[in-house]
Parts: C-alpha cells; sequence; structure tokens
C-alpha cells in the first residue's frame, strides 16, 4: 500500500537508511534536509536512456544503498523506478515530485529509451512506496514547463477515460483530474500556492488513472514528435489528443468534464486553449518526417484506444497537426 504525505515528515522514515537520491541539478534549489547522508546519482538525461539506468544501479551497489528516493520530475522519478527495476531487488522507492504533470509517482510503470527507440517497463513493485506531495516545490518552475507537464496530466486523464480499460475506478480519477486542471489552470500559471496545490493532487490523480489503463494513440504518437523536433513530453502529447479525439468523435462525457456539452466543442476549445497557451505545433513536417513518424508508432500500443487507427490513419493525423482548426 502506497502511503503518500502532504509534508517532508515522511524523511524520518530513512532515519537509518543508506538511501539513493535520484535527482536532477535543480534539487539544490529546494532546500530539502535528509536526517543522514545520502548517496547522489544526477548523471541521467531529461530522457533517460538504458544506459543511464544501468550506471545508476552500478552506484546503487558500490554503496550498498538499501532505499531509493527520487526528487524531480518524471525524469528523476523513472530513472529512481528504472534503477530498482534493473537492480532486481525490491528495494522501497520515495517519489517526491517536482512537477505537477507526469504522475510517475502514481505509476507501475517507468519510461526509458535504448537505442533511440522509447521503452516502458512495468512491474507492480514499480509503484513507489511512498509519495510527498509538497506544492511548494512547484513555485520556481519556469512557466512554459508548468504549461507542458500541466498539459500532460490533462492528455492522461482524458486518454485514461476513453481507453479500452476503463473502469468506474479510474474514470472517477480521470473527471477529478480534469476538473481541477481546468479550474485552476489559470492561477497555476500565476502560481497561486492553492493552485499549485490543486495542480499536484490533479496530476496524481491522473497517474492513478493511466496506472489502471496506460494511456493511448496521442500518447504513443508524441514521443517522436518530442525527439525529432525537440518538444518537450506534454506538449507534444497535447498537440496529438485533439486531432485524434476528432477523428474518433463521442466522448460527450468528457467534454462535460471540460465545461461543454459536445465533442466538437471540447476538442475547439482544447485548440484555443493550446493557442492560447502558445503550445505551437512544428510547421516544417515534410513528407519524409511523416513516414519517420508514422512509422514510429507501436501500433501494439494502439491496441488500447477505443477507434482502431491504421498507419494511412495515423499519416493523416500527424499531416494534420500543423493545420489549426
Amino acid at each position: 500500500m502506497q502511503q503518500t504525505f502532504t509534508d517532508f515528515s515522511a524523511l524520518e522514515i530513512l532515519k537509518d537508511k543508506r538511501p539513493l537520491l535520484v535527482c536532477d541539478g535543480a534539487f539544490d534549489s529546494f532546500g530539502i534536509d535528509f536526517p543522514g547522508e545520502v548517496t547522489r546519482f544526477s548523471d541521467f538525461s531529461p530522457n533517460p536512456i538504458y544506459e543511464d539506468i544501468k550506471a545508476g544501479v552500478k552506484i546503487l551497489r558500490k554503496y550498498k544503498c538499501d532505499y531509493i528516493v527520487a526528487v524531480g520530475g518524471g525524469s528523476s522519478i523513472d530513472t529512481a523506478k528504472g534503477i530498482k527495476y534493473y537492480n532486481h531487488t525490491d528495494i522501497p522507492v520515495m517519489a517526491v515530485p517536482t512537477t505537477a504533470g507526469t504522475g510517475s509517482e502514481a505509476t507501475h510503470f517507468a519510461a526509458l529509451y535504448k537505442n533511440g527507440e522509447k521503452y516502458s517497463v512495468a512491474d507492480d513493485r514499480l509503484l513507489p512506496d511512498c509519495v510527498i506531495l509538497q506544492p511548494e516545490l512547484l513555485k520556481s518552475l519556469p512557466v512554459y514547463q508548468k504549461k507542458c507537464t500541466m498539459l500532460d496530466a490533462l492528455c492522461q486523464a482524458i486518454e485514461s477515460w476513453w481507453s479500452k480499460k476503463a473502469v468506474s475506478e479510474s474514470k472517477a480519477y480521470s473527471q477529478k483530474a480534469v476538473r481541477l486542471i481546468i479550474d485552476n489552470m489559470d492561477d497555476y500559471l500565476k502560481n497561486e500556492a492553492g493552485s499549485n496545490k490543486n495542480m499536484l493532487t490533479a496530476s496524481n490523480l491522473a497517474g492513478k488513472a493511466i496506472n489502471i489503463t496506460t494511456t493511448t494513440a496521442p500518447h504513443a504518437m508524441c514521443y517522436k514528435l518530442t525527439t525529432m523536433y525537440g518538444l518537450p513530453h506534454g506538449h507534444a502529447a497535447a498537440l496529438c489528443l485533439p486531432k485524434v479525439w476528432r477523428y474518433m468523435g463521442g466522448f460527450d462525457d468528457i467534454a462535460k468534464a471540460l465545461g461543454k456539452k459536445k465533442s466538437g466543442e471540447a476538442i475547439s476549445f482544447f485548440e484555443q486553449m493550446l493557442r492560447r497557451l502558445e503550445i505551437l505545433p512544428p510547421r516544417n513536417i515534410s513528407d519524409d518526417d511523416l513516414e519517420i513518424l508514422t512509422n514510429s508508432v507501436n501500433i501494439q500500443r494502439l491496441k488500447n484506444n477505443p477507434v482502431r487507427l491504421d498507419k494511412d490513419t495515423i499519416r493523416e493525423l500527424y499531416r494534420r497537426i500543423p493545420e489549426v482548426q
């Protein structure tokens, strides 16, 4: 059973431990004090690669660490979970998210890249044992990063809602997450304390939803956009989602959570929101790029999508990404 805390009292768990701290360079600005010494590992990429994970495993073993603490965004948390996975031991993990978006602290899988391709590792034991949700950590985030991570959470919640694997529990998480994001978006981007807390909660709920269902076509399509055009993950996912939804149609219940009556209105609202947030598409998608993008999508990952998408459809959806509706 995962324990969730809203302050740093959970750090007392580490009092008699030898923790491996997985964090990026932003950690030093947070002022987090541990009850003892930690071994720090920061040598990993924003999109963690397999070699990063193996390097982390070596550090874990060298210093005989018996606990892993991840402080950061999805990259830090996924790296920590990857280290646990490839160390082949049931070492406990504590996750302290410093962004509101990935929901990685609430899932039992981790993303990594190997030979330029995105992979997911999944194991029930990868769900962190302990989570600290501290909204104060969001204050220093750049506005663009807040936008992208927020949109990642919104896409996760919507995709989980329409997923073939959706159940009443996951839909309840999704609905709450969507409403919290829409209701708090503007104040969150202004760094209002209460909205930071609500957005962190929304991200956690979206993570709980995809932990049950996993994601669908927009996420399957967004990974190569990220690597080809240097777009943050949430930015790329948000570009894909309205194109997929417009092709599928339906899901008026999701539209209502977005404050609209019908799906068409909700899709237009979503696209207008992206323009308002200046989340813009790449304008240089050539025919060669279209082929690379289309061939990058793992058809197996699309099985969770409620409407079947073949390669020709995926190519056309990519083609529409630069279009303004």
